[in-house]
C-alpha cells in the first residue's frame, strides 16, 4: 500500500510539474487571431481582443479590453458589448493537448447596447450566422455553459416607441445552459446604492430562444424587491413618475411568459413613504393580477387592489400601452371606505389640504375612467358622508354632513352642500366643465350672510389657503363669492384668480401676527425714543375693531373704506391686494390718538415733528404705504400724500398766516413758539415754503449747513 501511495503521489506531482511547465511555455496570445475569428464566425459580429493571459487555478485565460461590434443596421457608433476584462474558463484535459473547450465566460464591468428599431426588431436578434451560411460547421450557433456578468451596464434605445437612450447600471447576471433549442436558467440582480438591502432580483427558467422574435421567448420565474429605496429606484429607472417621492419598496411577483402572453401576479408594499418631503404615515400595498399581450401591448388588469393603510381601492380594466399616451378603460370602486388615508396622501402630495390636517369620514365611489392617461374622462358618482377636518392650525373643526358629486365625460358637478364650523354655515356649490382640457371651466359659489371670523379662518386653513393664516379673533363676515372662468390647472391659486364677489367686515379683538403696525408707524414718525410702549417690535398687532367693505374682481381685492381701531391709533386703509400672489398695494393713514400724542410729547416735542404732521385736533397723522405680501408687509412713508396734506390743510392764508395748527406749523417752519404772546404781533419775517420743508424731511432736498467758501 505504501508503494501504491507513493506512486499516486509521484503521479500527482508529475502532473503539477507538467501543468506548471506547460503554463510557463504556453503562449495563449498565439491563439488570439484564431479565437477572434471563431467568435466573429459564431456571433456574426466584428470582435476585438486585447492582451491575453493564462491562469491555472482554475484553468482560464483572461482577455483585456473586449469589444464586440453592433450590427451596422442598428448602431454603427457604439459597440454592442465592451468589457474591461473577460475571463474564459477552459477545460483542463483538452488544454494539455493544446486544444481549448470553453466552459464559462465572466465579464467584469461590461457595457451592453440594446437597440429596438422602428419595426420592433432588437439588435441582439441578429447575433449568430445568417441563414445563407454554408452547412456543416458554419451552421453552429452561439452556445455557452455559463455566462457571468459583474457590475454591468445596459443602455436601451427604443426607436419604435421613440424613447431616448436609457442607461441602467450595477447589474449582475448569471446565465447557464444557453444553447440553441435548449432551455436556460437566469439569475439577474441589481444592487442600488443605499443603506438597506437595496436589491432587485429576477430568477427563473426560459427558452428555447425564439429567434424570429426573442421578446416572445418563454419564461417562468420570480421578481423580488428587497428594501429598495424609491429615490434610488427612480434614478435607476430614470422616470419622472417617482420624482419627489421616497420610501422603501418590497414585494414578490410571479412572472410567466408564453406564446407572446405575459402574466404577473403578486404584491408590492411601500413603507416609510414620503411625498414632497412629508411623511404619509402609513404603508401602501398593491395586490395585482395583470396580463399583457406583447404583440398588441394591451395590458389587462384582472385584479388591482391598492390599500392606503387599511383603505382599499379597486381597479380593473385595460390599458393600451401601445398608444402614446396610454389609453385607459378602467373601472374604479371604493365602497364606504374611510377617507382619512386618502386625505393624508392628498395633503402630502400638495393637493388642497395642508399638511397636518386630519380628515375623518367615509366615501363611496363608482367610476368609469376612459381615454388617454393625461386627459381621462370620468363617468359615475362619488359621495362623501360625515366629513370632518381638524388640525393644530384649524381653530375649530370643519364639517360636511354630506356631499354628492356627479361625473360625466364633460363635467363634474356637486349638489348644494353646507360647510359648517362652529355656529357658521357656508353654502357651497361647484361645477367643473371640460375638466380634461388644458383650460377647464370652473363655476363655484360660496355664500354666508353672517359668518363668524373663527369659522371662516378654519375653513380657509382646512382648504389650504395661506393668506389668512396670520389673522385670529372674533367678529362677523358677510360674503357672497362666485368663481367663474377658465383655469390653467385645478389648484387653489387658479380658483382664486377666477374669484369675484363682495366681503363685508365687522371684526373685533383681532390679532394680526404679520407685523406690529403701531411700531411701523412710530418708526416712520421717528419718535420711538419718546414712545416707550413702541420701543420693541412685538411682531403682531392687536386690533380692537375693524370694519369696511372689500370688492373682489378676478382675484384682485380692493377696498376704499377699511377702518381699524388700534390701542394707539385709528388706521384707514385703501388700495388693493392680489389674492393669488398675495402682493399688497395699500395706502395707510395712521391717526395717533390725542392722548397718545400728548404722551409722546404733543406739540412741544421737536424730534418727531421732523416726520409727522398733525390735524387741527392735535392728533398726529402719519401717511404710509404698504407693499410686500400678506406674509411680509413692508411699510414706508407716503411722501406724496404728506405733501398733499401740507398744501391742503397747513398752507398759510389771509386768516391764518401760519396755516392750520399754527403751533405745529411754526415748529415745521423752524419757529418753536410762533406767537407766544397773543398781544404781540406775529413775526412777519419770510419763512421757507412748507412744501419744501416736507420734501426736505424725506431727503428730497438737502440744506447745506456749511459756510460758503471765501471769495478769492
Amino acid at each position: 500500500m505504501r508503494k501504491v501511495g507513493m506512486a499516486i503521489g509521484a503521479f500527482i506531482l508529475l502532473m503539477i510539474v507538467g501543468v506548471v511547465v506547460f503554463a510557463a511555455t504556453f503562449n495563449v496570445n498565439q491563439y488570439r487571431r484564431r479565437i477572434q475569428t471563431e467568435l466573429e464566425k459564431r456571433l456574426n459580429r466584428k470582435v476585438s481582443l486585447g492582451d491575453m493571459h493564462l491562469g491555472l487555478f482554475p484553468p482560464r485565460f483572461q482577455v483585456q479590453n473586449l469589444s464586440i461590434a453592433d450590427d451596422p443596421k442598428f448602431n454603427a457608433a457604439n459597440p454592442f458589448v465592451e468589457a474591461q476584462e473577460l475571463d474564459v474558463s477552459i477545460k483542463l484535459l483538452p488544454l494539455l493537448h493544446k486544444s481549448m473547450e470553453i466552459s464559462s465566460v465572466s465579464l467584469q464591468r461590461p457595457s451592453v447596447e440594446l437597440v429596438k428599431d422602428a419595426q420592433g426588431t432588437w439588435n441582439f436578434s441578429t447575433l449568430g450566422p445568417t441563414q445563407k451560411s454554408a452547412p456543416s460547421q458554419d451552421k453552429q450557433q452561439f452556445s455557452l455553459g455559463e455566462l457571468a456578468v459583474q457590475d454591468g451596464e445596459v443602455a436601451i434605445t427604443d426607436q419604435q416607441a421613440r424613447k431616448p437612450r436609457t442607461v441602467y447600471d450595477h447589474i449582475n447576471l448569471t446565465l447557464t445552459g444557453f444553447a440553441p433549442d435548449t432551455p436556460f436558467s437566469v439569475d439577474a440582480s441589481v444592487h442600488l446604492p443605499g443603506q438597506g438591502v437595496e436589491e432587485i432580483r429576477l430568477q427563473g427558467k426560459g427558452g428555447p430562444v425564439h429567434q424570429p422574435d426573442p421578446a416572445t421567448t418563454p419564461f417562468h420565474g420570480t421578481l423580488d424587491l428587497k428594501g429598495v429605496g424609491i429615490a434610488g429606484f427612480q434614478k435607476f429607472l430614470q422616470t419622472p413618475a417617482l420624482t419627489n417621492t421616497d420610501g422603501v419598496l418590497s414585494g414578490h411577483s410571479n412572472i410567466a411568459s408564453e406564446s407572446g402572453k405575459l402574466s404577473v401576479t403578486g404584491q408590492m408594499t411601500a413603507d416609510n413613504l414620503r411625498v414632497r418631503g412629508l411623511e404619509v404615515g402609513y404603508p401602501i400595498t398593491a395586490d395585482y393580477d395583470v396580463n399583457d399581450d406583447l404583440a398588441t401591448d394591451m395590458l389587462t388588469i384582472s385584479k388591482g387592489t391598492v390599500k392606503l393603510g387599511q383603505t382599499p381601492l379597486d381597479a380593473t380594466g385595460t390599458v393600451n400601452m401601445k398608444s402614446s399616451p396610454a389609453q385607459l378603460d378602467l373601472k374604479l370602486r371604493a365602497n364606504n371606505v374611510s377617507i382619512t388615508e386618502i386625505a393624508r396622501l392628498a395633503a402630502a402630495s400638495g393637493m388642497a389640504l395642508p399638511p397636518g390636517t386630519t380628515v375623518n369620514g367615509t366615501a363611496t365611489a363608482d367610476l368609469q375612467a376612459r381615454g388617454p392617461a393625461d386627459k381621462l374622462a370620468l363617468s359615475g358618482t362619488v359621495t362623501g358622508r360625515e366629513i370632518q377636518a381638524s388640525g393644530k392650525d384649524i381653530p375649530q373643526p370643519v364639517q360636511v354632513k354630506a356631499v354628492n358629486l356627479a361625473l360625466t365625460p364633460d363635467e363634474i358637478r356637486s349638489d348644494n352642500f353646507p360647510v359648517v364650523s362652529g355656529g357658521t354655515t357656508v353654502n357651497t356649490q361647484f361645477s367643473l366643465r371640460s375638466y380634461a382640457s388644458k383650460t377647464p371651466l370652473v363655476d363655484a359659489t360660496v355664500k354666508a350672510p353672517q359668518a363668524e371670523l373663527p369659522a371662516i379662518l378654519a375653513m380657509a386653513k382646512a382648504y389650504g389657503l395661506t393668506g389668512l393664516d396670520k389673522l385670529s379673533g372674533a367678529g362677523t363676515l358677510s360674503l357672497d363669492m362666485h368663481a367663474v372662468g377658465p383655469l390653467q390647472s385645478i389648484t387653489s391659486n387658479e380658483i382664486m384668480r377666477a374669484l369675484n364677489g363682495n366681503l363685508n367686515l365687522n371684526f373685533n379683538n383681532v390679532r394680526y401676527s404679520g407685523v406690529d403696525i403701531g411700531h411701523q408707524l412710530a418708526s416712520i414718525g421717528q419718535f420711538l425714543n419718546s414712545a416707550q410702549s413702541l420701543q420693541k417690535d412685538q411682531g403682531y398687532t392687536n386690533i380692537i375693531k375693524m370694519t369696511g367693505n372689500v370688492v373682489v374682481r378676478n382675484g384682485m381685492a380692493q377696498t376704499s373704506n377699511l377702518q381699524a381701531l388700534l390701542d394707539v391709533a385709528n388706521v384707514g386703509i385703501t388700495g388693493s391686494a392680489n389674492l393669488v400672489s398675495q402682493a399688497l398695494n395699500l395706502d395707510v393713514t395712521g391717526v395717533l390718538s390725542k392722548g397718545f400724542s400728548q404722551q409722546i410729547g404733543g406739540t412741544g416735542i421737536g424730534g418727531y415733528m421732523n416726520t409727522a404732521l398733525a390735524n387741527n385736533q392735535g392728533e398726529i397723522v402719519i401717511p404710509a404705504t404698504v407693499t410686500g405680501t400678506f406674509q411680509h408687509p413692508l411699510f414706508g412713508p407716503n411722501v406724496q400724500k404728506i405733501a398733499q396734506m401740507k398744501l391742503k390743510n397747513l398752507m398759510p392764508n389771509a386768516d391764518n398766516p401760519l396755516g392750520g395748527a399754527s403751533g405745529i406749523l411754526g415748529n415745521l417752519l423752524g419757529q418753536k413758539n410762533a406767537n407766544p404772546n397773543p398781544g404781540e404781533k406775529p413775526n412777519t419775517q419770510q419763512q421757507p415754503n412748507p412744501v419744501d420743508q416736507i420734501l426736505d424731511i424725506f431727503g428730497k432736498k438737502k440744506k447745506s449747513t456749511e459756510q460758503p467758501p471765501p471769495k478769492m
